[in-house]
């Protein structure tokens, strides 16, 4: 028992009046009050004052005001959880002790439940509570664990001094508080969900939940798990099954939060993929009888959503099932609408009709999604023609560039500025159909994760849609006006190469000429010695010869030295004089 809020009463509001400083005698001051009539307006709020008087008729009005302003604004709560009063057992048999945190909780006549501070209790005292509650011991079965608000005295008048009246005293001021208690629903006392195991029995409670309202406007109790009892023991609780919130389809929005939960836990005990082949149910498979109108389911359970012939994992066993793509944006509204529909029937075979929903990314999905689309012949005829006319650009650019540049090194491409040499021609139509269809598999996630449900789902497979897998079954061939371009071969050198030799021959020439030049000049330089040699010769025989005249080249002295006879001076000696 938890306390959450008091009131306590008191004879009077106020009895500090201050005294009246006067020589008259005292008398009695006396408050006349107007019986309160019923107004329109009404509840209304006393107007309190210091010396009023206040009994219990005052304080149920106050009460009664209070109550009457939360009430409107309660209305628009659905009952059960507002916020927090998360439940959990601690401890095994006798010793298991129940907590309860702190929250807000509206009951089903609008009762207002407020727990300020964590409520722990044992369970034997729940259990005692619960028979006080029933007034009959407690039977095994499935229960809920609840919590309501009520008004109890606090203060014991049993708890008394020895040697004094037994009846209490009619003066004596009570305490009155307002406490949060647990309790104890009995739901379901079945052998047979006696006998299922915790998620079975549970799931078989939250469609219970759909049709039997479990609030009550009596107590105005709200449910918080689900406990089975055996022996006046708890053997398992589940915070889920039993947690209603104060939400419109409180009972769906229960039920598929503890269908997720425990898909999440099949799913991390069952990390291995499913048997090619199904041999299960999907209630068997899941270890569940009933789905909720929406929800999510593993992505196991659908092989190859965008192959040929998706396959399913389980057995339908009188489900009809349907396939189809929807804008990932919008399953958060589907589910919300779809989940008051009820529940998915997985047991009595009633035939019922489920739609597996693929959340397409919003920018790649189209209406026409899951159609097979047929292969577009013309354009890939249009895909060989556009890559002939690309080789034939190419080829002619490759022996332009050559007819200019072939020849030249790296230095002289790079000093004229001129384009490098694209050495991979345009792919051939086959190389560029078939990167499309590998550029197209790499961005399908392998076997990715997938949550596959009769709303949500995620697309992920490892094997190509349509087109793209015929074109690796049956290539599509060349059409016949194709013709396969011939790669262009370097010939010459190109002209800049060719101007680049003209170049060097014309340097080559001009060297030889200027070594020429330099020679000439040096015979020249020679020659004009010699005739200097020859002046000074003329001018010797000039003298020699008596004067005769020479015209300064020593032409005529040449032209005597033909006619004269020039006899060797022969040496005189002592020993031979002359």
């Amino acid at each position: 028992m938890a306390i959450t809020s008091f009131l306590s009463p008191s004879l009077l509001a106020a009895l500090s009046l201050r005294p009246a400083l006067t020589l008259l005698p005292r008398v009695p001051v006396e408050i006349r009050l107007h019986e309160p009539e019923k107004r329109p307006d009404d509840p209304r709020r006393l107007n309190l004052f210091p010396g009023r008087a206040l009994g219990e008729r005052e304080f149920e009005r106050l009460q009664a005001y209070v109550d009457d302003r939360v009430a409107p604004l309660l209305a628009s709560l659905a009952p059960g959880i507002v916020e927090g009063l998360p439940c959990t057992f601690f401890g095994s048999g006798a010793d298991t002790r129940v907590r309860v945190q702190p929250g807000l909780a509206v009951g089903a006549a609008g009762q207002l439940i407020r727990l300020f501070y964590p409520l722990d209790q044992a369970w034997t005292d729940l259990a005692a509570q619960a028979e006080r509650d029933q007034d009959t011991p407690l039977r095994d079965g499935l229960f809920l664990v609840t919590i309501r608000s009520a008004v109890e005295p606090i203060d014991d008048p049993t708890d008394q001094e020895p040697c004094t009246r037994t009846e209490p005293d009619p003066l004596r001021e009570r305490r009155i508080e307002t406490v949060c208690l647990l309790g104890l629903q009995r739901i379901s006392g079945s052998p047979r969900l006696m006998a299922m195991p915790q998620q079975r029995a549970a799931n078989r409670i939250g469609a219970r939940l759909l049709r039997e309202s479990p609030f009550r406007t009596d107590s105005g109790a709200v449910p918080l798990g689900l406990v089975k009892v055996v022996g006046k023991l708890p053997v398992w609780f589940d915070p889920r099954a039993g947690r209603l919130l104060a939400e419109p389809d409180a009972a769906a929005h229960t039920l598929l939060a503890h269908t997720v939960a425990a898909l999440e836990a099949w799913q991390r005990e069952h990390p291995a993929p499913l048997p090619n082949v199904a041999t299960q149910t999907l209630a068997e498979l899941l270890g569940l009888d009933y789905l909720p109108a929406a929800g999510p389911l593993p992505a196991a359970l659908l092989r190859d959503p965008a192959g040929k012939t998706p396959t399913l994992a389980f057995l339908p066993a009188d489900l009809q099932v349907e396939l189809a793509p929807v804008p990932a944006n919008t399953i958060e509204g589907v589910v919300v609408d779809e989940l008051a529909r009820g529940t998915v029937d997985l047991i009595h075979g009633l035939g019922e009709r489920i739609r597996l929903l693929l959340a397409i990314p919003d920018l790649d999905y189209r209406r026409d999604l899951f159609d097979l689309p047929q292969r577009d012949t013309r354009l890939e005829d249009e895909l060989f023609r556009r890559a002939e006319a690309a080789t034939r650009a190419y080829q002619a650019w490759k022996s332009q560039w050559y007819a200019l540049f072939h020849g030249l090194s790296a230095q002289q491409l790079q000093a004229l500025r001129a384009p490098l040499l694209i050495a991979n021609a345009p792919p051939d139509p086959e190389q560029y159909r078939m990167k499309l269809v590998l550029d197209r598999a790499k961005t399908l996630p392998p076997a990715a994760p997938m949550v596959l449900t009769h709303v949500a789902a995620a697309v992920g497979t490892p094997n190509l849609p349509e087109p793209y897998a015929s074109h690796l079954a049956e290539p599509h061939p060349a059409p016949e006006d194709y013709d396969v371009v011939e790669d262009t071969q370097p010939g010459d050198n190109g002209l800049f190469r060719l101007r680049e030799d003209l170049r060097a021959d014309i340097r080559h020439l001009e060297a030889a000429l200027d070594k020429s030049f330099r020679l000439l000049d040096e015979v020249n330089d020679f020659l004009g010695l010699q005739r200097q040699q020859l002046d000074a010769l003329t001018v010797s025989f000039s003298a020699l010869a008596g004067g005769v005249p020479g015209d300064g080249l020593g032409a005529k002295l040449v032209r005597w030295t033909t006619k004269a006879n020039f006899v060797p001076k022969i040496a005189t000696t002592p020993e031979n004089p002359t």
